[in-house]
């Protein structure tokens, strides 16, 4: 089982990411076929980047296309294969969809200002191709550099990033970071193939074994190398980094109530898990330790929440903590007890691409349990029945 990592330390455009899946692997003759029959050229060949050997790919096209119908038809009558070809029509779409947000119109009638000329499909079917050739698990990405000052467009000067990578990027839940030169570093048509093939973007590196490295030049010179990195390799374990808060305060004078109180409130704030934990304070006291574990960005929200609720003067914060995760994702059920169905959901973690565990959600199996009057335990375990069947576990 391979992995792939993206790095965009320099950003990342259509012929940086073909070049870079190239320098990888991907089997040229397919590519070349994908980029020929959408109706332009490709020319590949090394380039020197402050000391680092990248591929370049170098696509002609001599025409452009107008409106998301027709740049639709010439992908649809490309040679990509039915997967490939699905991917390929899924970014074409994230650019329309970003095209009609940022100028208020219908995705059918939005103009393609930015990447309306014909190798912008040729870099859409080539690196799609490219992906699918490497024949990768999972695909991962870490956040993404934009760049940053301002660009010249159809409607002047703005600042980077671009409205429609902006949007893709916002839609898309990307993490980005500005910099790290005052030049536009990701191009919508970038965005868009990153949106489509990662599964995950992650905060940093995770533990990976690494088989494979492959740098994609970019076309300007800039003070550092310009050109996508990827990793082809597997995550070690197959357990992801994950970057987060602690919080914690002492409190001595609040009640169990109030402190159940807060705990459903963090909980729905965002927090990731809350402890309460029984201790000895200063002279002797009995106290308890609130600890909350939340994503930085809820770290201010969850502060004053504790505060406010418990009349805590101040909040312990432990920042940059890191924690390894397996994959997880919740599936939705349809369950029969009793005679009727009901709908539940279960979270189901892996750990090395074997299922670790499953959990049904318990507010669900609480629903069901209240309205056909059965013990909780006995939904819970028929559930668990249900989902381990349909997961194929015995």
């Amino acid at each position: 089982m391979k992995d792939l990592l993206f790095d965009p330390y320099s950003g990342a455009s259509g012929n940086m990411i073909l070049g870079c899946l190239l320098d990888l692997g991907a089997d040229l003759r397919e590519v070349k076929s994908a980029v020929e029959s959408v109706g332009c050229t490709i020319e590949i060949f090394e380039e020197e980047i402050n000391h680092i050997s990248a591929i370049k790919a170098q696509i002609r096209s001599e025409r452009g296309f107008h409106d998301l119908g027709e740049a639709r038809s010439i992908i649809r009558g490309s040679t990509l294969k039915r997967q490939t070809l699905e991917m390929a029509l899924r970014a074409l779409d994230t650019l329309a969809d970003a095209e009609s947000v940022v100028h208020g119109v219908p995705k059918e009638d939005a103009k393609f200002h930015e990447i309306g000329s014909l190798d912008a499909l040729a870099d859409i079917a080539g690196s799609c191709s490219a992906l699918q050739s490497l024949n990768v698990e999972r695909v991962y990405s870490l956040p993404i550099s934009v760049g940053g000052g301002l660009i010249s467009s159809a409607h002047g000067m703005l600042p980077v990033p671009g409205p429609a990578v902006l949007e893709i990027l916002r839609f898309h839940e990307i993490p980005w970071r500005g910099g790290p030169v005052e030049q536009e570093l990701l191009t919508p048509t970038g965005a868009s193939l990153l949106a489509v093939m990662v599964n995950k973007f992650l905060l940093e590196y995770p533990m990976l074994i690494v088989q494979c490295i492959g740098y994609g030049a970019g076309s300007r010179k800039l003070a550092i190398p310009n050109a996508l990195r990827g990793l082809v390799g597997q995550l070690e374990i197959n357990l992801i980094t994950d970057r987060i808060v602690q919080l914690e305060t002492n409190v001595d004078d609040v009640t169990g109530e109030v402190l159940g109180h807060l705990m459903d409130l963090l909980m729905k704030a965002g927090a990731l898990d809350v402890s309460v934990i029984p201790t000895i304070m200063k002279k002797g006291r009995s106290g308890n330790i609130i600890r909350v574990i939340v994503k930085q960005d809820e770290m201010n929200k969850a502060s004053r929440l504790i505060m406010r609720e418990t009349g805590s003067l101040g909040i312990r914060v432990f920042p940059n903590l890191h924690r390894f995760i397996a994959e997880r994702e919740s599936k939705n059920l349809e369950v029969e007890i009793g005679g009727s169905i009901f709908n539940a959901s279960v979270k189901v973690s892996w750990l090395d691409g074997e299922i670790l565990a499953i959990k049904p959600e318990a507010d669900d199996c609480q629903n069901i349990a209240v309205k056909i009057s059965l013990p909780l335990r006995e939904v819970m375990k028929k559930v668990d029945e249900v989902a381990r069947k349909e997961l194929g576990i015995k």
